[in-house]
């Protein structure tokens, strides 16, 4: 675990594992802790790369506004740090976003690109909602309040509805020691708002991978797939039982998809725009 320094902010990131890179982009409001349930599994299989986004974590929080592009931009600044001329991406909505760009204007840098519970753009209900959590940031309201505000957005209704997991996430979300500042989720929801990457998206040559969870109520199946048929020979791929945070509720099944299409045996039968 280091920091880097990238212009005049700082970035927080770790390394592990051994085996082909693999780059891991967080979405909204996380950072490199929300990979724990899956980084040793996949450090077993590849060179593994996390990091905290500007705005969240250990990374700065700039105070100017920024954009999808320029998170794009810290990723490839911190490829050329450690040298990694080309790797897997797999990102996570935001993140998602960032993976996009990635390939569409760096495709040199980018092998295979794996876009977990994201699309294209995001709707005007969710930039909304995202700023009624800002709302209560800036109010002052509890980190636990906040955090089972997301509970329904993260997780299928039936994880929702069992208390020892839920209750085990907002508890360690809660006290998490990095929370996410009220200017960094400004920073980056309104870099969400302002992302339009239909064309982009258009433009990808890197092999896809498209994963939705099927009952994602924050970025839809839908929406998901919608972006799956923009990438020309993409693989669409739903696991059931799942929300919007998939490699947290599914940890296993999501592994095994992400490892499979790396390394070319996919286990499921995915759909194909």
């Amino acid at each position: 675990m280091a920091d880097i320094k990238l212009g005049n902010m700082k970035m927080y990131y770790e390394v592990c594992g051994k085996g082909e890179p693999l780059l891991l982009i967080a979405g909204l409001a996380s950072d490199s802790s929300s990979w724990g349930g899956v980084i040793k599994d996949l450090s077993s299989n590849f060179t593994t790369v996390i990091f905290d986004n500007r705005g969240s974590g250990r990374s700065s929080k700039p105070e100017e506004p920024y954009t999808i592009e320029d998170m794009a931009v810290d990723c490839i600044k911190l490829l050329d740090t450690l040298k990694i001329e080309k790797c897997h991406v797999l990102g996570h909505s935001m993140g998602g976003y960032i993976g996009q760009v990635l390939a569409a204007q760096y495709p040199e840098r980018v092998d295979r690109l794996i876009l977990e519970d994201t699309s294209f753009v995001s709707s005007k209900r969710n930039n909304e909602l995202y700023k009624g959590f800002l709302n209560e940031l800036e109010k002052g309201s509890s980190s636990e309040a906040i955090v089972r505000g997301w509970v329904p957005w993260l997780f299928s209704p039936k994880t929702v509805s069992g208390t020892s997991f839920i209750e085990s996430f907002v508890k360690a979300a809660s006290e998490y020691p990095y929370l996410q500042t009220a200017k960094g989720f400004a920073g980056q929801i309104g870099a969400i708002a302002s992302f339009a990457g239909k064309n982009a998206a258009a433009s990808i040559k890197s092999n896809t991978l498209v994963l939705a969870g099927a009952q994602d109520a924050l970025i839809t199946p839908q929406e998901a797939e919608a972006l799956a048929r923009l990438i020309l020979g993409s693989r669409f791929s739903v696991l059931d039982g799942a929300g919007h945070a998939l490699h947290i509720e599914r940890p296993k099944e999501f592994v095994r998809e992400v490892t499979g299409f790396i390394l070319g045996s996919v286990a499921t039968s995915p759909k194909t725009p």
